[in-house]
């Protein structure tokens, strides 16, 4: 199945252009089995989300659902992996060959959500997105992340450090971050992350005592303490004055 797929950039450019012309009308004529499937899932998914008169399309908490649904049916249905996945070309054929007129209705004519940006194309992005968060179920993975932000999204896909991504670590990263998510620190995530790319080069987690865990742990604590020492300073400062 996945071996049959064959579509270059070249290709894509040519297909983008196609679509540019009149997207208004973009959506495929005939899909190739097995994929006409995927795409029917896809599209009633996105009917059903939209039912709902207070969800928007060009919204983060459609990205996720559409990207829990793409993660499970190509994982169930597909045979889909990380071997897979890292390839853009297959991003590119589903983007432009499957579900054109789903990309389009998320992003209009963006090249970059089709086909062009390697961490960008739509589709790669949230399936990337669940698979480095993955908490061992769909229910799971929902609850740490439905509060996020499609900014969550660019940090995660855009730090995945020298060795790649490593998939133990950022699903702590991402389980903890829903605990801390509320705290005062601006922009915790996106610190969180660049601390960690910074500390990889000098350690490995898995062998900090209390392994991974404990090592996302200390990543949060390093923000999260200098915040707890100025509300302490503020208080005994409010108290002071009142005396």
């Amino acid at each position: 199945m996945w071996e049959n797929v064959v579509y270059t950039k070249a290709q894509a450019k040519f297909k983008f252009q196609q679509i540019e012309a009149e997207p208004e009308n973009c959506a495929p004529r005939q899909v190739k089995a097995p994929f006409n499937q995927l795409r029917k899932i896809m599209m009633n998914e996105k009917n059903k989300f939209l039912m709902d008169e207070m969800k928007k399309i060009n919204s983060y908490s459609f990205d996720l659902h559409m990207g829990l649904i793409l993660y499970r049916v190509l994982k169930e249905e597909y045979g889909f992996n990380e071997r897979l996945a890292a390839q853009d070309e297959m991003w590119r054929y589903l983007s432009l060959e499957v579900l054109p007129d789903l990309v389009y209705d998320r992003f209009g004519m963006n090249d970059l959500r089709f086909y062009k940006g390697t961490r960008r194309i739509w589709m790669k992005s949230i399936w990337w997105y669940i698979h480095l968060s993955w908490q061992g179920s769909e229910e799971e993975t929902f609850v740490i992340l439905k509060d996020n932000s499609s900014d969550e999204i660019l940090q995660l896909l855009d730090r995945s450090g020298s060795g790649g991504y490593r998939l133990e670590l950022t699903r702590e990263l991402m389980r903890q971050y829903k605990e801390h998510a509320s705290s005062k620190v601006p922009q915790l995530f996106r610190r969180v992350l660049k601390l960690n790319t910074a500390r990889l080069n000098m350690i490995e987690p898995s062998l900090v005592e209390g392994g991974i865990e404990t090592y996302v742990t200390d990543l949060y604590k390093y923000f999260l303490n200098d915040v707890a020492k100025l509300e302490k300073r503020v208080e005994v400062y409010g108290n002071n004055t009142k005396n």
